[in-house]
């Protein structure tokens, strides 16, 4: 169906009043995070006389927040390269086998997405004392991969619906196991739907602060539990605190950047299978 150019000016226009909208907030988070405060409470958006500095970030960086940013990095991205192989390999098993129970396994995964993490927060502590996981960076990534199964395998598992099995098929003649046929055909071909997974997955992980806070110690605090150092009850420094937000957000917004391109192609291949 072929599209007016009124409607497409329309859209365009729309979604740069939304784009502006968003950008005001972050704007401000870092004129805060760059002006003294003498300046801020009279409006950020105030630049007469304005000064810029980085003492705030100096601050906050020798802080130590620097030790947050690297823990949320390998937390990170072990949960989320850890998730994307066993949830590829749990996709493709619903896509290209048969075996019992597959129909009732697929809606428990389906049901489980909609558990809340405070629901199973009281049992988990429980069993991370047990067995010793807690204050350690390979519980919390368990924890993270665990949750992001179920939505993963069934992102997935509707990306690969979408790949002809004659790919399959022609692999299967050509002599390749199962296993070769997943990694050396269908994840090259899902690659997209990866990337787009992984760049979600990342984030989420990333933002995370409810099971930071409650299953790791100050030392081992990611960047989300990490900005929390610097809000204080009754003297809270704004600066010092925006600061730490925006070197939070640069490293996701630096992965989604670079990734925009297969994650969007990815999204609309999950969408459609």
């Amino acid at each position: 169906m072929k599209v007016s150019r009124r409607y497409k000016i329309t859209i365009n226009a729309v979604a740069w009043l939304i784009g502006v909208i968003l950008f005001i907030p972050l704007l401000g988070l870092f004129m805060v995070s760059i002006r003294p405060f003498s300046e801020i409470v009279s409006g950020w958006w105030n630049f007469s006389n304005a000064h810029f500095i980085l003492t705030n970030y100096m601050t906050v960086w020798h802080a130590g927040f620097w030790k947050n940013i690297i823990n949320s990095i390998l937390i990170a991205s072990v949960a989320t390269v850890l998730p994307i192989l066993v949830a590829g390999m749990a996709a493709y098993a619903f896509t290209s086998f048969s075996f019992p129970i597959k129909t009732l396994l697929f809606l428990m995964l389906v049901a489980i997405q909609v558990v809340p993490q405070q629901a199973v927060i009281v049992p988990l502590l429980k069993l991370f004392r047990d067995l010793h996981l807690y204050n350690q960076y390979y519980g919390i990534i368990l924890v993270h991969t665990a949750f992001a199964l179920p939505w993963t395998i069934f992102f997935l598992r509707n990306f690969f619906m979408s790949i002809p099995k004659d790919y399959e098929e022609a692999a299967r003649i050509d002599g390749l196991s199962d296993v070769g046929i997943f990694f050396r055909i269908i994840l090259p071909i899902a690659l997209p739907a990866v990337i787009s997974v992984a760049v979600v997955q990342f984030i989420f992980v990333w933002q995370d602060l409810f099971f930071a806070l409650t299953l790791l110690r100050p030392e081992k605090w990611p960047v989300s539990a990490g900005v929390t150092k610097f809000i204080s009850r009754y003297n809270p420094n704004w600066g010092q605190l925006s600061a730490a937000g925006i070197l939070a957000i640069i490293v996701p917004i630096t992965v989604y950047i670079l990734l925009q391109k297969y994650y969007m192609k990815g999204v609309s291949g999950g969408i459609k299978g």
